[in-house]
């Protein structure tokens, strides 16, 4: 067990892992939720089964606690686990984050009789025992979720984006103008399980103009992360960050942004990046698709690919793109676009997506 800070109000437990192959996006986009919550008097408490030492330092470090499990994750043990957790915190309510999550898992947490927030990013055809389901995702299918999961509230599309607090500061600053951003970010998650960005960085780091520079960031549960330090630091015109505690600021400051199509879309889209997507994972080639459909953004989808040919793809086009003022200012008004900053019909990330979440749970019958 990590120290836990002494609950001072209600107590909400978040159950998410995070490992190299999964990635640290289950437990980010829950960290903005607890951000949220936190806002409200509200405790949020972390449990896991896996988690890497540098995640679990980051959320000690932002004054959350963290419990760990029994394992293996979503086995009879981890379940007796949380429910111990959440009889001895008298938990007001659950998050569930994860794709490993069996539906006995699920049922069996369902009859502890919490109520439920489940995050997802399927196609919505399954039960999942949760009295909350949230999928941020831009094409969604609503009626799929209602007939798998009829007596569910649904906080379905991108305003419910769920984004950190310093996101939700960043969009209340004007943005500086794009011909003035002369740098652009590199990321592919917390641990980039195709291991892209060191191909990528050595490619775009001797490719770009003069006077552009490159931010590489990276999470500290990235196995990479030496080797990928150890490039950066070849090119003076490049930056590696490992677990930056300033990535609104860096998303600011880009010209172009080069992302895996996960989570950080949302981060992207509210401080209206233009961004080459890449997909390295089935789950993400839904939302990528439909964000490619409006033109918000190019996509490249990777999977299939072996590293060198997916590294060459992003490479030619991101050079190109850069190379294209007009067609990023595009990409920059349609991602970002909306009226005044508010969501339109849920498909603008405007920021308050955590926030819309946290009051929703809370609104739950207890």
């Amino acid at each position: 067990m990590i120290a836990s800070p002494i609950p001072a109000g209600p107590t909400v437990l978040i159950r998410a892992d995070a490992t190299a192959s999964m990635g640290t996006g289950h437990v980010m986009r829950c960290l903005s939720v607890a951000e949220a919550l936190r806002e409200r008097g509200v405790t949020p408490l972390f449990a896991a089964v896996d988690l890497p030492p540098a995640l679990a330092q980051r959320l000690n470090a932002a004054g959350f606690g963290v419990g760990l499990l029994a394992g293996p994750a979503a086995s009879g043990a981890d379940l007796a686990s949380l429910a111990e957790q959440m009889r001895r915190h008298d938990a007001r309510a659950l998050i569930l984050d994860g794709y490993h999550f069996t539906d006995a898992y699920r049922a069996g947490l369902a009859a502890q009789g919490v109520p439920i927030m489940a995050f997802d990013d399927g196609p919505g055809t399954r039960p999942l025992h949760a009295r909350l389901i949230v999928n941020p995702g831009a094409a969604v299918d609503q009626a799929a979720y209602r007939a798998a999961n009829p007596d569910a509230v649904l906080a379905l599309g991108p305003a419910y984006a769920p984004l950190r607090a310093e996101f939700r500061r960043a969009r209340g600053q004007a943005l500086p103008p794009l011909d003035q951003r002369r740098r652009l970010l590199l990321t592919f998650g917390g641990t980039d399980p195709a291991g892209l960005t060191l191909p990528c960085l050595k490619r775009l780091a001797p490719a770009l103009p003069d006077g552009v520079g490159l931010d590489v960031v990276v999470g500290g549960s990235n196995p990479n992360t030496d080797c990928i330090r150890t490039a950066g630091d070849r090119y003076p015109n490049t930056v590696v960050h490992v677990e930056t505690p300033r990535m609104a600021e860096l998303m600011r400051e880009a010209g172009l942004a080069v992302s895996a199509a996960g989570g950080t879309l949302g981060e992207l889209a509210c401080l209206a990046v233009p961004t080459l997507l890449v997909v390295v994972a089935d789950n993400q080639a839904s939302s990528a698709g439909a964000v490619a459909a409006s033109a918000k953004a190019r996509v490249i989808d990777a999977r299939g690919m072996d590293k060198t040919e997916a590294a060459e793809r992003v490479t030619t086009a991101a050079l190109a793109l850069w190379a294209d003022a007009d067609a990023r200012a595009t990409l920059s008004r349609r991602i970002g676009e909306g009226d005044d900053g508010q969501a339109v019909d849920g498909q603008t990330v405007d920021g308050l997506g955590a926030v819309r979440i946290a009051d929703a749970l809370l609104a739950l019958p207890a």
